[in-house]
């Protein structure tokens, strides 16, 4: 079954290959570090690295913390981490001081084998259920043991598993562990073929997040507000194609009922759609800026500023009167809204938050978050939070209570990699039980 895998997934990335190469950026979003998706990763200096892999943004970000920490409490080993996109690269690399960062091989068996070789990890770490085949065959064969933490499988993705289970099962069987978000993920990774004595419900990483600070963003923000004389912000974060038009017209409806000065700030989820979404703003007839040009520009009362840059939006939340994330008005599964929860802001998002279903139920149910089924709604519920200070007040005060009552997955997830390292052959070991194969001429 694995050889039909492969061969499914060579046919589709040879159908694919004419694409990728028609939206190549010029910067080569697409085939600038080819080699890195072929396995072609540079060595890191010392022995038994721990890889930590994280697909885009947002798990690189509940990544950051926990390299931080393994840095510090195994300091001999290097710590390293590999992306899937471009943008969780360009972010990881700003962001996170890992010894390496690096796109994950495609999930070929030479891509794999090559990559384990050259940085002969002592574990690898794949955050939220990342299941390749092939690559947790590599990593078998050359005693490199995997564990998933900060595990989840979402409705979509368990139904999409569960056809190819006799093909999972053996694989899933030899990793080391399964460090789940919830009760629910532990259910289905079992189901999938897990050994429940490996799995174990940890928490979810994200709640340990600590959002970074831009302090040049901030000042310059905080002047061209004040300068401006708004005083209050909304901010729709992580939007994705299809929403921004939707989100104009909800602020327009959330204007007719404001009362003090507002502005919103709109941050489209992929830098490519920058000058896409410019040119919504354009033809929406409000007045706009680029977050690009602020530093000689005013900002317009009752505007928007388009939130053209990356690793700021956080900062953003910071100053927010009320947010809205992404990614949940489209149906693409939405996006991480704890960071604007750390600020005690109120947080709106719609009805597509399949990504984030257990947190998104957890605040809602709590009275930490609201949840819009409609742009029409979004208007009327930031139109209530603009005009609602008290409304304001208990959505922010229960989101921050309820963030602080779910911290410590970090810890947990910690003690078990320690407990994986120490339980881990030497490379000198493995080397000697198993020699590498040859690897393929590229």
């Amino acid at each position: 079954m694995l050889l039909a895998y492969s061969i499914v997934l060579g046919l589709g990335l040879i159908a694919l290959t004419p694409l990728f190469l028609l939206r190549n950026s010029p910067d080569g979003r697409y085939t600038r570090f080819l080699g890195e998706r072929f396995g072609a990763v540079g060595a890191v200096a010392g022995q038994g690295a721990i890889w930590v892999h994280a697909v885009s943004v947002g798990e690189a970000l509940a990544m950051e913390r926990l390299i931080a920490q393994l840095q510090q409490q195994f300091p001999q080993r290097p710590v390293v981490l590999s992306v899937t996109t471009a943008t969780g690269r360009s972010v990881a690399t700003r962001r996170i001081a890992a010894d390496r960062i690096f796109y994950f091989p495609l999930d070929f068996r030479f891509a794999a084998r090559r990559a384990l070789r050259r940085l002969e990890p002592a574990l690898v770490l794949i955050a939220e259920t990342e299941i390749w085949p092939n690559f947790l065959t590599a990593a078998e064969e050359q005693g490199v043991p995997v564990m998933f933490i900060n595990g989840r499988i979402s409705g979509r993705s368990y139904a999409r598993y569960r056809p190819i289970r006799r093909l999972l099962r053996p694989i899933l069987k030899n990793v080391a562990g399964f460090l789940m978000q919830t009760e629910r993920d532990a259910e289905r990774v079992r189901d999938l073929g897990a050994d429940p004595a490996r799995v174990q419900v940890a928490g979810n990483l994200k709640f340990d997040l600590i959002p970074p600070e831009q302090p040049a963003f901030l000042k310059l923000l905080r002047e061209r507000l004040a300068e401006a004389g708004i005083t209050q912000v909304l901010v729709a974060g992580s939007t994705v194609e299809g929403e921004e038009r939707t989100v104009l017209e909800a602020y327009r409806r959330a204007l007719a009922a404001a009362k003090s000065p507002t502005l919103l700030i709109l941050a489209p989820r992929h830098p490519p759609r920058f000058d896409a979404v410019a040119a919504i703003l354009h033809a929406s007839r409000l007045a706009w800026v680029r977050r690009s040009g602020l530093e000689g520009a005013t900002l317009p009362m009752g505007g928007v500023l388009l939130l053209d840059s990356l690793g700021e939006l956080a900062s953003a939340y910071q100053l927010a009167t009320c947010a809205f994330i992404g990614g949940s008005l489209a149906p693409a599964g939405g996006h991480n809204f704890l960071e604007p929860a750390y600020w005690g802001v109120p947080t709106v998002f719609g009805p597509h938050m399949e990504n984030f279903a257990a947190i998104a139920e957890q605040f809602v149910a709590a009275g930490a978050a609201m949840q819009a089924a409609s742009g029409f709604e979004l208007g009327q519920v930031w139109a209530q939070l603009l005009t609602d200070a008290g409304l304001r007040e208990r959505l922010g005060g229960a989101a921050r209570t309820l963030l602080e009552s779910q911290r410590g997955a970090t810890g947990r997830a910690l003690e078990a990699i320690a407990a994986a390292l120490a339980a881990a052959p030497t490379a000198a070991a493995t080397s000697a039980a198993a020699p590498a194969p040859a690897e393929p001429v590229s």
